[in-house]
């Protein structure tokens, strides 16, 4: 049976009801600049995720994945990232709370021949911003393919609930119900303050080139992996109007990575992408992330 979570809690106390409320800098609408910007610097993360889905095979481990996405974004250009790229096997796809994130010590896990793969990785491109994650499993996998499937179908219908201010309020709800109604546990509960997506920015000169990473010694496993230029974003913003949970009140216009994330029965699937909202519409990118790959056993 799949990996169910208990149902994710949507009231908050006065003060995060209030932060999450508040309209910052975030929710002001794109310039079409900005859109082609996000989506330059999207299209390349992809492009890093299924160039490495098509090299890999059974054998390589979390981390030799990780360094060939971190090497393959340095050759076409990046200069900093959002976080580290990230590439989880089997159990850990499922995102259990607090192992969510790249290896930093030792290999990780050896990809199996009937694995499943997440890859995520986050280049910033002249500023801008490319959040992805992408699954793959190895070799051909029925189950993979059905939560895929499932995942594709919800895609579809993220766009509408944003752009309807009716709706929007209530998002992750709808999310949260959609993967239980499939069978699945809503692997949301693995991050912090239950996040389904957050915001994403265009920086600076300086955060745009200086691969910005804190010591995980100092700071912990998380935060070590995050750039500062995000980290600095997120505080400077209050961090719950930026993160899209259970908890979140605020405006949706803006441009968010939205991550839906499921427990399947010993698999995690799901994927990242960026979507634009506007007043009275919501849209992605493009359609890159729904080009599927099998890595060959």
């Amino acid at each position: 049976m799949p990996q169910t979570t208990e149902k994710l809690p949507k009231d908050a106390d006065p003060i995060t009801n209030w932060l999450s409320g508040r309209r910052t800098a975030s929710a002001r609408l794109l310039k079409p600049e900005e859109v082609e910007g996000f989506r330059h610097a999207q299209q390349l993360g992809f492009r890093c995720a299924q160039s490495v889905a098509a090299e890999m095979r059974p054998g390589w481990s979390e981390a030799q994945t990780g360094k060939w996405m971190i090497e393959w974004l340095y050759d076409h250009g990046v200069k900093t990232m959002l976080h580290k790229p990230i590439a989880v096997f089997h159990e850990r796809s499922q995102a259990p709370d607090g192992q969510w994130g790249p290896v930093t010590k030792g290999s990780g896990a050896v990809l199996r021949d009937d694995d499943v793969v997440i890859l995520d990785c986050a280049p910033i491109v002249d500023g801008y911003t490319g959040d992805i994650a992408y699954t793959v499993p190895v070799g051909p996998n029925p189950e993979v393919e059905r939560a895929q499937d499932f995942l594709a179908t919800l895609r579809a219908e993220i766009p509408k609930h944003f752009a309807n201010p009716g709706l929007a309020t209530d998002v992750f709800e709808w999310v949260d119900d959609e993967i239980r109604a499939a069978g699945y546990g809503n692997a949301a509960a693995g991050y912090p303050e239950n996040v389904l997506g957050h915001r994403v920015y265009h920086h600076g000169r300086i955060n745009d080139r200086v691969p910005w990473f804190l010591p995980e010694k100092a700071v912990g496993y998380v935060l070590s992996w995050h750039g500062l230029g995000f980290l600095g974003n997120q505080v400077r913003r209050l961090v719950f109007p930026e993160v899209l949970g259970p908890k979140h009140r605020g405006p949706k216009t803006g441009i968010w990575a939205v991550e839906p994330h499921v427990r399947a029965d010993g698999f995690g699937a799901k994927f990242e992408e960026l979507l634009v909202v506007d007043d009275d519409k919501a849209y992605w990118l493009d359609d890159i992330s729904q080009k599927r790959i099998t890595i060959t056993r």
